[in-house]
């Protein structure tokens, strides 16, 4: 083994033992004679190099169920104009005709 691979494999031993402590990292490291910038420095490493596959939990899939986000009812569509304090509610096949006529007597009576 290489002194690399030892510094490496000392080092992940440290970060287990640090993060099972439960101790911050200025308290951590005072215990352990090392500063906390090397402790940073492996943290970091140890984040950013790949596991092994023999530590990553295998993948699993999960069933799911999608609901419908447009539930079926037998209500037919419908519209809501709101104009002022007034409400409308027009629903498949309305006259537009009317609405105008309506809506237009609103605005009227806003004035």
């Amino acid at each position: 083994m290489t002194p690399q691979e030892q510094r490496r494999q000392l080092w992940a031993a440290r970060i287990a033992d640090f993060r099972a402590s439960g101790l911050t990292m200025s308290a951590w490291c005072a215990a352990n004679h090392c500063t906390i910038d090397q402790l940073k420095y492996w943290l970091y490493k140890a984040k950013n190099l790949s596991p092994s596959p023999s530590s990553t939990p295998p993948t699993r899939f999960v069933p799911l169920m999608v609901a419908d986000p447009h539930p079926k009812t037998d209500a037919p569509p419908s519209l809501v104009v709101c104009i002022g304090k007034a409400r409308i509610e027009l629903q498949a096949g309305f006259d537009p005709g009317l609405l105008r006529d309506v809506v237009r007597v609103l605005g009227e009576a806003s004035c």
